[in-house]
């Protein structure tokens, strides 16, 4: 038997989000067992972890070089830093001392009162 007449979808046009989503989620439910199955299911993730690892150690190699970057420069301003410090403080404590060292003396003073 030969038919000219075309076949045509019962639904025209690209199926739904809704009929999507439902394919998707009764493959998602499959529980692999033994096999092949694993198998593929295996390399698969093997294959993912293997695409990722490269730019996931990229990135943290990145993260780890800023880190050490930021560090040595606050340790090279700490240590640039604890020179002028120390001279501004022992520098604080001189005028502080040499200020305080003035303090008021006792003077004999002639008095107009008689002392009974």
């Amino acid at each position: 038997m030969n038919t000219t007449e075309p076949i045509t979808p019962s639904t025209p046009g690209p199926p739904a989000f809704g009929d999507q989503l439902a394919e998707i989620l009764e493959l998602a439910r499959t529980v692999f067992v033994a096999g092949p199955p694993v198998l593929v299911a295996g390399a698969a993730n093997v294959l993912l972890a293997l695409m990722l690892a490269g730019p996931f150690a990229l990135l943290v190699t990145l993260v780890v070089a800023l880190v050490a970057a930021t560090a040595l420069v606050a340790l090279a301003a700490a240590i640039l830093a604890t020179p002028y410090l120390l001279v501004r403080r022992v520098r604080g404590h001189w005028v502080h001392r040499s200020i305080s060292d003035t303090r008021p003396q006792v003077v004999a003073l002639e008095s107009r009162r008689a002392i009974a």
